[in-house]
């Protein structure tokens, strides 16, 4: 299970009852505060565990703040497609026949949709292994790390889109060791609820075209 680096410095592991962070060091004084030999007081409890974590909507509005990307998103709304022709994912059979959670076509193109102003927006996700080649035992362990992509982009943007700047990347697996499935699952866990939250509800973001949030 992934918990919250603020989470109380006493809790447990819900599922094994393991604490998720270690003793602080004891609490020790001296005479004088000017005394440069005096120790530090208690620092933050420091988890047994950990690993970094972006929400992907924060990313969302950083990327649509990007020159560009904004209107790039927007493109699947005016493109044209070519009967019997598949030239763009939008013309796939997901991107046709996803629905939204009000039953119409998610990716709706239609003139009287509901919210016109509303940018919905494809993601792609990958999860990839890499190892460190800075320890002898390196080649033992990876870590994995969790990105998106923007799906849908209009051909001049998708050369650059898997540059690191544009990937959406979430989270790092905690390591050392490789995780289960079950593990992994847990690490997705914040991601996976993430993403339903966008899908189900959305968010307000500040953009260039729209500087009031749309």
């Amino acid at each position: 299970r992934a918990y919250p680096e603020n989470s109380s410095p006493d809790l447990q592991c819900s599922h094994c009852d393991i604490p998720l962070f270690k003793d602080p060091p004891a609490r020790t004084t001296a005479p004088s505060l000017l005394d440069p030999t005096r120790p530090k007081p208690d620092s933050k409890p420091r988890p047994v565990l950990q690993g970094p974590y972006l929400p992907l909507s924060t990313q969302l509005v950083e990327f649509l703040n990007r020159e560009g990307n904004e209107a790039a998103c927007e493109s699947y709304l005016t493109r044209k497609p070519v009967p019997g022709k598949m030239s763009d994912i939008q013309d796939g059979e997901i991107c046709q026949t996803l629905k939204a959670p009000d039953g119409r076509k998610f990716f709706d193109t239609a003139a009287d949709r509901p919210n016109p102003d509303e940018l919905r927006i494809g993601l792609s996700n990958t999860h990839l292994r890499f190892s460190f080649t800075r320890t002898n035992d390196a080649g033992t362990h990876s870590t994995g790390a969790a990105s998106f992509c923007v799906t849908g982009l209009p051909a001049h943007k998708r050369q650059v889109i898997y540059r690191p700047r544009n990937l959406l990347l979430t989270h790092l697996g905690p390591g050392p060791h490789e995780e289960t499935c079950d593990q992994f699952q847990r690490t997705m866990a914040s991601t996976v609820t993430e993403l339903l939250m966008l899908y189900d509800k959305g968010i307000v973001a500040q953009t260039p075209k729209f500087p009031n949030g749309k």
